[in-house]
């Protein structure tokens, strides 16, 4: 009796007993999460609706449904997350058919923006990561490009951070050291690579 492993799966899990989080208590967002238990602090475990790719998903953000669309090959979702002196907001594309030596067509998807971004690349095991920071007036933020390297397959990401307090604390080096260990989260899944059109 006292083995009993505790359930975490949150789709089992009654509604009382969810973390007290903007992840967990958002039904659609809870829908991508793997368990209740954070897989490191501040995050839980995602995995992508057409089981693509894995990633950690910040316990303070929430997946915008209205603004969510997948196929076979193709998955495009938002994130928003909110604290108490800036906002961020995450698009997230991926694309079954892109290939490695396609690397700069395939950034230039990421819009006009990513012509002005001097990207950097990130050796990361099973994927190769680019990203590069821009700025604006209102917001600043990061372009970034992971790439699946054993498959087709790579994911397109724009994440803008917006200040809600004019202070200098809003855009310090903890921002880019957080959304570079969030970006080495991503790890794609084998199955579903196959049979992809070259």
């Amino acid at each position: 009796m006292g083995n009993e492993k505790p359930i975490t799966d949150p789709e089992k899990v009654s509604a009382e007993d969810l973390p007290d989080t903007r992840a967990m208590q958002d039904e659609f967002t809870r829908s991508f999460l793997k368990s209740t238990e954070e897989v490191e602090e501040g995050y839980y475990s995602f995995v992508s609706g057409i089981d693509r790719y894995e990633m950690n998903f910040p316990k303070s953000g929430i997946i915008g449904e209205k603004g969510y669309s997948k196929d076979e090959g193709f998955e495009q979702l938002s994130i928003g997350i909110e604290s108490s002196s800036y906002n961020i907001g995450i698009t997230s594309e991926f694309i079954s058919h892109l290939k490695k030596d396609n690397l700069e067509t395939n950034i230039s998807l990421l819009g006009s923006i990513a012509e002005d971004v001097d990207f950097q690349k990130i050796d990361n095991d099973m994927t190769d990561l680019y990203y590069g920071k821009f700025n604006r007036e209102d917001n600043y933020g990061y372009l970034a490009y992971v790439q699946n390297t054993e498959d087709p397959g790579g994911i397109l990401i724009s994440y803008y951070i917006q200040c809600t307090e004019t202070n200098d604390s809003c855009e310090d080096k903890s921002k880019e050291n957080e959304f570079l260990k969030w970006l080495k989260s991503f790890k794609f899944n084998e199955k579903g690579t196959t049979g992809d059109e070259s």
